[in-house]
């Protein structure tokens, strides 16, 4: 068989030189939402790292009784 040959008979390129398939990123799963306790203690280490008095947010107004 010549050269030419063995050239004609060798399957189509695929650029992984023989390879296997490139490796996939792992799947990235969507950030599950912090509760609300575990935002108050996150909230509260921080206001303690930087020193400053722990802040207690009122709940919103109901826009409904301006009404």
């Amino acid at each position: 068989m010549s050269a030419l040959e063995r050239l004609l008979a060798e399957e189509l390129p695929t650029g992984r030189f023989g390879d296997a398939l490139p490796p996939r990123p792992p799947a990235v799963r969507p950030a599950r939402p912090w509760l609300p306790a575990e935002q108050a203690a996150h909230y509260a280490a921080l206001a303690a790292a930087v020193g400053e008095p722990h802040l207690t947010l009122l709940p919103a107004p109901d826009d409904r009784s301006a009404a």
